[in-house]
């Protein structure tokens, strides 16, 4: 039996509207009743959690896929050891909010919902990071959004571009028959 797998390129990840998510599929903070503000400064507490100093958070709007995202650009820096300061970017995009007229008349509380529980699950996930952060030694808590020369984050150059492979350790360090492998348990 031959096995043909699927040629099909995904273009994006496929993101749902606001209006279709639940809790049941993951999706949390639908019913948060803290203020936007609020959020920001439990996002900006986590990451300073993790050793960023937060320079700016602006509010603005993200078009992806042709479907306009409200959300934030958060800017901060890190010191390094040596004392040098490395700028960073985290752009977070809400969910889209569903236009149509029927839903026209709550257009302006559904976008701020759906805003809301972008910084809430972000704040959860920033959380989640200082625990991974204390469990694994080697891992940077916040390298996929540090700024490269070019002004993209790493995360960026890693899904856009083909200098993926200067992003790549040079495996120095590796020895083999260090990993252990669990595959065949």
């Amino acid at each position: 039996m031959n096995f043909i797998p699927d040629q099909s390129k995904i273009e994006s990840q496929e993101v749902p509207y606001f209006d279709n998510v639940t809790t049941e599929d993951g999706w949390q903070g639908h019913s948060t009743g803290k203020s936007i503000e609020r959020l920001k400064q439990e996002v900006i507490t986590a990451l300073e959690r993790l050793g960023s100093t937060v320079r700016t958070f602006q509010r603005g709007t993200f078009i992806v896929d042709n479907k306009k995202r409200e959300g934030f650009q958060i800017h901060y820096v890190i010191e390094l050891p040596d004392g040098d300061m490395r700028p960073g970017r985290l752009d977070v995009a809400a969910l889209p909010v569903r236009e149509e007229y029927q839903l026209r008349r709550t257009l302006t509380s559904r976008r701020e919902r759906s805003l809301r529980m972008s910084l809430y699950m972000l704040r959860e996930a920033l959380n989640g990071t200082w625990f991974l952060s204390r469990l694994s030694p080697g891992y940077a808590p916040l390298m996929p959004w540090m700024l490269a020369k070019n002004g993209m984050t790493v995360t960026q150059l890693w899904s856009e571009n083909v200098f993926v492979g200067n992003l790549l350790p040079s495996g120095e360090g590796f020895v083999e028959g260090e990993i252990e492998d669990v595959t065949n348990e």
